[in-house]
């Protein structure tokens, strides 16, 4: 539940009031065509709209006919398989993505050249982690299909949870418009040959991006992306487009929209969709993370010139429900259509993109918007509150938006201690699907965590709200001060880190014994030893989805190491895996973690681990050594009622499938301390597993596999324990 909280705070904007606009579907398409547009007379081009004459030339042409409908083309038909997600992203997560829940539908869209368009929806299925009588699915009142690339406006509309609420309607200047070569630059980019079943196409990339600010005093805005033009045709083929919003450099919620739209051939002469993306973004540092309503849309099985004749004009959204699964017949998994791929990540170079520079405020801007929740406020047993705030420096101009210098500074009243680092970056500006390099200058003064099997997904303010409210702190720390050196490379699901550090870390202690409210008492501060540590360190991690949690198949893997070279000459190497894959009768779950540690290790890198990494059936942190492993996995066999329909609806209200299962969860930890390790093993006050510790459990999971009753014991005899709430160990 506290997932589906932040996820929907995050897409209501953070603004405290109530939801009016902020989130609506539009009862029209989101690219609007109307009727032919007036003849254009053409003009002269702005040598300042483009980059070359012959990119002026197509731009026109695609002018002058991307506004009417080709005239052989009355009316299609085409079968529809959808997915809706609401996803979060955290700033401390080393997974990927969370989806908190996923509507599919199945079922045909029909459209007609007058304007009508019909979405047909046939079957309807979920998957939830918190059992809400609604979902971003069943919010949906409106098409949210593009029957097209052809017309002359964009039109981008929010949603709402309110269907009696007032729409406004967000719109943006059509850069092959009329009006688009007064605001944008046009850049001709890769050309690609596209072979179809009547030849060879040729398609030109048109880079646009904004150059002037959009008008003042109406709602217009201005959109930037990649446009596909096909030569032969003078049409839009693809498009990859999105917009921003943002008011003030004070801001800290930034609200995006994004397009992908892929277009096949279909007739030898009709660009129709096959594939689509439609992604609203709402990112937060105060609540530390992003949240995406994510649309994505399969189209085939096409049929021209039917003859249909719609009931009514317009857009509609019909809902005829079918018993069983027969609509999800032929129905393509998510993960061959490569959705599992997808991230809110993926329009971080039209996030940059969209702002244009203002001419008369200078070479560079200045930013007030932290990066990360714990740049504001965090709450620890060692800090206490701990306030503090952040700005970025970087060039005013989008396109030469390649390096930044940001910095933080805060301060912890418990501990009496101000931290804070300052970072400079450069970072080329990615092209789309191209890989994205980082290389990073930072010092610093931090508070580290020691811990070293850490969950793949982590929400940092979750984490500090449950130390001050629920006295809940699990960490150890320690003060670092020093200074880094860092690239980085990321490549889809893969990210490579090179780098060097030297810090002089120090011992911390235990200044706040409560939490802000409630009872509760904390335990002590393991003791650090003091010393210079400079170190070189690696990391290679893949990410598809979280790993072990989740509502979709997932993987995590990654594999780290460190050489100390400073008074600290020991070197650590851990690697860990986390899998999940559900099924209609059966779900797999398991997380492995591993790690050495050789040398004269001090206490702070030793290897702790105990129920709260996952062996259940043992005290927090009651383990510890310089070579460790710790293995959990569940299985869980579904009851009835199988699949993902909801049990039954009203309007927007619908009772979600419980997904009730046996759950059968196993976890085994096993340490060992080298001679040289064993003196910072007895300052921990921890020991070691003397061979392997184990414990299993059983009992009922929901909503899958989010909450869960179960009864473990500990493998050794030792006393059983009850556990009920939501699944966190992984």
């Amino acid at each position: 539940m506290i997932f589906l909280a932040i996820g929907a705070a995050l897409l209501l904007q953070v603004t405290g009031q109530p939801p009016r606009d902020t989130l609506r579907l539009p009862p029209r398409d989101t690219l609007r065509f109307g009727a032919p547009a007036a003849p254009v007379v053409p003009r002269a081009p702005d040598p300042a709209a483009f980059d070359a004459p012959a990119t002026a030339a197509l731009v026109e042409r695609v002018r002058l006919n991307v506004g009417i409908v080709p005239a052989g083309l009355a009316d299609y038909r085409a079968r529809l398989e959808s997915s809706v997600y609401l996803s979060l992203r955290v700033d401390s997560a080393v997974g990927g993505e969370l989806p908190l829940t996923v509507d599919e539908f199945a079922g045909e869209v029909r459209w007609a050249r007058a304007g009508s368009l019909e979405q047909r929806v046939e079957g309807h299925r979920i998957r939830q982690l918190a059992p809400t009588p609604y979902t971003i699915g069943s919010w949906l009142e409106s098409p949210w299909v593009v029957p097209h690339l052809y017309g002359n406006t964009v039109d981008a509309l929010q949603l709402s949870p309110n269907a009696s609420r007032r729409s406004i309607v967000a719109r943006a200047i059509h850069p092959f418009s009329v009006r688009g070569p007064d605001f944008y630059r046009y850049t001709a980019e890769d050309t690609l040959r596209v072979r179809t079943r009547e030849g060879v196409t040729t398609l030109v990339a048109v880079a646009v991006r904004p150059r002037v600010e959009a008008p003042p005093g109406n709602e217009l805005r201005l959109l930037a992306g990649t446009f596909y033009l096909d030569v032969d045709r003078a049409a839009i083929a693809r498009a990859r487009f999105g917009f921003t919003e943002r008011s003030g450099r004070f801001s800290l919620t930034e609200a995006g929209l994004f397009f992908e739209l892929e277009n096949a051939l279909v007739g030898g002469e009709y660009w129709l969709p096959v594939r689509q993306r439609r992604e609203i973004q709402v990112t937060s540092p105060v609540l530390g993370g992003a949240t995406a309503l994510r649309l994505v849309t399969a189209l085939s099985r096409f049929e021209l010139n039917t003859g249909w004749t719609p009931g009514q004009p317009g857009s509609r959204l019909v809902r005829e429900i079918a018993r069983g699964e027969s609509a999800f017949a032929g129905w393509r998994d998510p993960a061959a259509r490569g959705e599992e791929s997808l991230g809110i990540g993926d329009f971080a170079d039209l996030r940059e993109a969209i702002r244009p520079p203002d001419p008369d405020a200078g070479p560079l801007r200045v930013g007030f918007r932290p990066e990360r929740s714990s740049h504001l406020f965090r709450f620890n047993r060692v800090e206490g509150i701990f306030l503090g705030g952040a700005a970025r420096l970087e060039p005013r101009d989008p396109a030469q938006r390649d390096w930044d210098v940001y910095g933080t500074a805060g301060f912890a009243f418990a501990e009496g201690v101000p931290r804070g680092e300052l970072s400079a970056r450069y970072h080329p500006v990615p092209r789309a699907g191209a890989p994205a390099y980082t290389l990073a200058a930072t010092g610093y003064r931090r508070l580290r965590d020691t811990r070293v099997f850490r969950p793949a997904f982590e929400w940092e303010l979750g984490y500090a709200l449950g130390a001050a409210f629920g006295g809940t702190d699990r960490r150890d720390y320690f003060d670092a001060t020093g200074g880094e050196l860092f690239l980085a490379r990321r490549s889809g699901p893969f990210v490579a880190r090179i780098g060097a550090r030297a810090e002089q870390q120090d011992s911390v202690t235990r200044n706040t014994d409560r939490p802000l409210f409630g009872g509760g008492d904390f335990g002590p501060v393991a003791p650090s030893e003091p010393g210079t540590h400079t170190t070189l360190e690696g990391e290679l991690r893949f990410t598809r989805g979280v790993g072990a949690f989740g509502v979709t198949p997932s993987l995590v893997a990654s594999l780290w190491a460190e050489a100390g070279l400073g008074d600290f000459r020991s070197q650590r190497l851990t690697a860990t895996v986390a899998t999940r894959r559900p099924g209609r009768y059966v779900t797999l779950i398991g997380r492995a973690d591993a790690g050495l540690v050789a040398g004269d290790a001090p206490p702070q890198f030793l290897i702790r681990f105990g129920g709260g990494e996952g062996l259940r059936g043992y005290d927090d942190r009651e383990f510890a050594g310089s070579s460790a492993a710790l293995a959990r996995g569940r299985l869980l066999l579904h009851l009835p009622p199988y699949g993902n329909r909801p049990l039954f609806r009203s309007g927007i209200f619908l009772f979600p499938p419980l997904r009730p299962a046996l759950a059968f969860s196993g976890d085994a930890g096993w340490s060992e301390v080298s001679g040289e390790a064993r003196p910072s093993l007895l300052r921990l006050g921890a020991r070691t597993t003397e061979g392997t510790r184990h414990s299993y459990g059983v009992g009922l999971s929901f909503f899958e596999d989010a909450v869960s009753i179960e009864r473990v014991w500990p493998g050794d005899g030792g006393g059983a324990k009850w556990y009920a709430g939501f699944t966190t160990w992984f």
